[in-house]
């Protein structure tokens, strides 16, 4: 390990059941991480309002609401201290704009002008580079893959997920980590194969997380 003092901050990136979960839980039994989840319990229970689930039951109506809140929550957690060499949070503001935004956009759900106020705060949160990341680890995974472990893990919220859904979110992150279409983003991106076992990711992400404290 580096004797360096630097702090490093990792995205844990991918679609919805790719796995980052398990492997933030994974990723907290090493003492050179300390590990920021996403802020689900906000989003599940807003002073007593299940915004998660209301965005699922009727986008249209609750679209624009929940990806406000979805970048302040964020953006607090980016400007969160830790004290591990190692920042690993789960999912970042710039998947929020670049691939939940964008994908509510497309399907025509937000309209034009609640799109570009929330491009406008988005721009406006990371021009003091309070949301400075080091390296994102894009978890890879098929959207059958996907699906197929929301069902088994069986979140209420989650039961109207639809296949199609997860598709249109794989393209956006594809779009975004590895063909950089819809962004200038100089973040490094590392790619990790997440429809392989558990055991197999947890290895592969852990080894890019102690490659990075010792550079």
């Amino acid at each position: 390990m580096s004797s360096s003092n630097k702090k490093f901050t990792i995205a844990v990136e991918g679609n919805i059941g790719s796995g980052k979960s398990s492997v933030l839980a994974h990723l907290a039994n090493s003492s050179l991480c300390d590990i920021i989840a996403e802020p689900l319990d906000n989003w599940t229970n807003l002073k007593g309002h299940n915004i998660l689930a209301m965005l699922y039951e009727d986008p249209k109506r609750w679209g624009f609401a929940f990806q406000a809140n979805a970048q302040m929550t964020l953006a607090k957690l980016h400007a969160q201290t830790t004290k591990a060499p190692v920042k690993v949070m789960e999912r970042s503001i710039y998947s929020a704009r670049y691939c939940f935004v964008e994908n509510l956009y497309r399907s025509k759900i937000l309209q034009g002008v609640e799109y570009e106020i929330l491009n406008d705060w988005f721009q406006m949160l990371i021009s003091n580079g309070s949301c400075h990341l080091d390296l994102i680890l894009y978890l890879r995974a098929t959207p059958e893959t996907c699906l197929q472990r929301i069902q088994t893990r069986n979140r209420s919220e989650e039961e109207s997920i639809s296949l199609d859904y997860l598709q249109t979110l794989h393209e956006c992150h594809e779009e975004w980590l590895i063909n950089r279409n819809s962004t200038n983003l100089s973040i490094p991106i590392l790619i990790v194969d997440a429809n392989q076992t558990k055991e197999r990711v947890y290895n592969d992400t852990h080894t890019h997380v102690e490659n990075l404290v010792s550079y």
